[in-house]
């Protein structure tokens, strides 16, 4: 989920009980539906790096989301709210990005030098040097679901974020307003993801399967292929964007039409996050740390990424087709260049 102006941005982290209900209905629906892939052998060179110990192994302290407007730098958010930067060479140590330490959910970057991310109605923003807090995001989160939510910006006037009961709400460099319910989402089922090519095209995708697009004035729900699950997307262009669900299937954007869903290789593993840098080149990140590379319709088989297979991948963002950074829910982080 990468959540810079082209691609996903941060991850998508619903309570605990939701998360179970859909990994749950995941596993059931795993081999199920969709076309097959024929995998081909990926040539990517992964470089993993492992943040500061003290961010590793304290409940909700692993990463969330991760943002990578260019190679030579990206922002990841943890559940303590912490920051870590890369800056092309390595990432620096945790440092608290939130007043008062509470939980990241998501970030999204336009550029090394604008930054916002979120976690329900507290929101900071990066302007290279320092995070600072903005008014609040959206309306005060209520029962299950409302809180959490997930942000895409294309440069300091703009971003767009979505909470998990389907509000979403625009950001103009100073404010946050213009709330609107663009989807029913539910504890079990909630809104999961939002990308942003531009001011005026933005997608929403629901566990329900449903779609949602903003046009720079009012949001509609898209016809969708029934996909249910989504649990990703990512937007590099107005006329291309991938959405993937839990159980490995992908979903593509032609400009007019979702097309039917395809399998990806190994779909019996969770798919949690996309990136695409370019309308031919997607990454996605699965629950076991590996990762899979979509590349003019044909997909890599899955490559070992972070961890020994047992800790799942948080996020994903890809600033272009030959760099991208993973994050996991134990505090790892890898990078990559083709």
């Amino acid at each position: 989920m990468d959540h810079r102006a082209r691609g996903h941005r941060g991850t998508r982290r619903a309570t605990a009980s939701a998360v179970a209900l859909l990994v749950a209905a995941g596993l059931a629906a795993c081999g199920g539906g969709g076309t097959t892939a024929t995998p081909t052998t990926g040539s990517t060179a992964w470089t993993v790096a492992r943040t500061e110990p003290a961010s590793v192994g304290r409940a909700n302290a692993g990463f969330y989301g991760v943002s990578c407007p260019t190679p030579s730098f990206c922002a990841a958010v943890d559940g303590s709210g912490n920051a870590v930067l890369w800056n092309g060479t390595h990432w620096t140590t945790p440092a608290p990005a939130t007043p008062g330490g509470g939980s990241l959910n998501s970030v999204s970057c336009a550029s090394p030098t604008f930054c916002v991310a979120l976690n329900g109605q507290l929101a900071v923003v990066f302007d290279g040097t320092t995070w600072t807090t903005t008014s609040a995001v959206g309306p005060a989160p209520t029962g299950p679901t409302g809180g959490q939510y997930q942000v895409s910006c294309t440069s300091p006037t703009f971003c767009a974020s979505v909470n998990t009961a389907g509000v979403a709400t625009l950001f103009d460099g100073t404010t946050w307003g213009h709330d609107a319910l663009v989807d029913d989402g539910t504890a079990d089922k909630p809104v999961q993801n939002i990308s942003c090519a531009s001011p005026t095209f933005c997608v929403v995708v629901s566990a329900t399967g449903n779609i949602a697009t903003f046009n720079g004035t009012s949001w509609a729900r898209q016809p969708s292929p029934g996909q249910s699950l989504l649990h990703s997307v990512s937007c590099p262009t107005t006329r291309f964007c991938m959405a993937v669900d839990l159980t490995g299937h992908a979903i593509v954007w032609d400009g007019s039409t979702w097309s039917a869903a395809q399998a990806m290789p190994d779909s019996a593993t969770l798919t949690f996050s996309v990136s695409c840098a370019t309308p031919d080149r997607c990454l996605v990140a699965r629950s076991d740390g590996s990762v899979s590379v979509w590349q003019s319709g044909t997909w890599s088989v899955p490559q070992p990424v972070l961890s020994d297979g047992t800790v799942a991948s948080a996020d994903v963002s890809c600033a272009s087709a030959s760099f991208c950074a993973v994050v996991d829910t134990a505090g790892s982080a890898a990078t990559t260049r083709a």
